[in-house]
């Protein structure tokens, strides 16, 4: 009797299922999720997500890397560039200059100012600057340069671009091949006179666009005369 009650206490207990089967049970919920996920991975239009994302850079203002695929975000340079570009406020004071001295130098009919962005721009009209097919400046030109000029060195934060701008008529003189050497040195010789003003040339840089930036469709003489002109784009330098 003593010994079967020994053989019986040595026997062990069944409890049921072992723990294995909770560890096994949670691999296995592990693995179905991890399938899942592959599946709704390999489902996505990766052309649609790209152009999503690329939207998303835009926005922010990153680029696009070569060959059209998504770039890399930096949101430090983004954050640079949003607290550098000048707003229509920041840029106000310039225009205010630009149109008090319009108004007491009696320059409304040859010098406008518009704002374009982050850019103010000064249009002057090319018959007040140049005679016709030529470089060299008319009687009139450098009263209204040495204004320009005035303003220009008051606001040192600006950079300026003078564009030199023609109608599409060709030209081909002994001197000039076409618009394009044209418009280029007529850019070149304002430079040159906002420079012996007083214009640091680091701020200054001319170009010569000949035809290729209208601001009115080429369809008559009185829109081609407003495309022959010289502009003076500022834009505020980068801190």
């Amino acid at each position: 009797m003593a010994d079967q009650s020994r053989n019986s206490a040595a026997e062990p207990q069944d409890d049921g299922p072992g723990e294995w089967i909770v560890t096994y049970a949670d691999m296995v919920t592990l693995l179905l999720t991890f399938f899942v996920m592959l599946v709704a991975i390999s489902s996505v239009n990766t052309e649609r997500f790209e152009k999503i994302m690329q939207s998303i850079q835009f926005t922010l203002g990153a680029g696009v890397a070569p060959g059209g695929k998504v770039g890399r975000i930096d949101t430090h340079d983004v954050r640079r560039r949003s607290l550098t570009r000048p707003t229509g406020a920041e840029n106000e004071p310039l225009l205010e200059d630009i149109r008090e001295t319009i108004n007491q130098k009696d320059l409304q009919d040859s010098v406008q100012v518009v704002q374009q962005g982050n850019k103010v721009i000064i249009r002057v009209k090319g018959k007040v600057l140049f005679p016709s097919a030529s470089s060299a400046f008319d009687p009139q030109a450098k009263k209204v340069l040495a204004e320009l000029a005035k303003i220009v060195m008051q606001h040192p934060e600006y950079r300026l671009d003078v564009g030199g701008h023609t109608d599409p008529r060709p030209i081909s003189t002994p001197k000039f091949d076409s618009n394009w050497e044209l418009s280029a040195l007529r850019a070149t010789r304002v430079l040159r006179y906002m420079m012996d003003q007083g214009v640091n040339p680091r701020r200054m840089t001319a170009t010569g666009y000949a035809d290729t930036d209208p601001i009115a469709p080429n369809t008559s003489l009185e829109n081609m005369a407003k495309n022959r002109r010289v502009e003076f784009v500022l834009e505020k330098k980068e801190r």
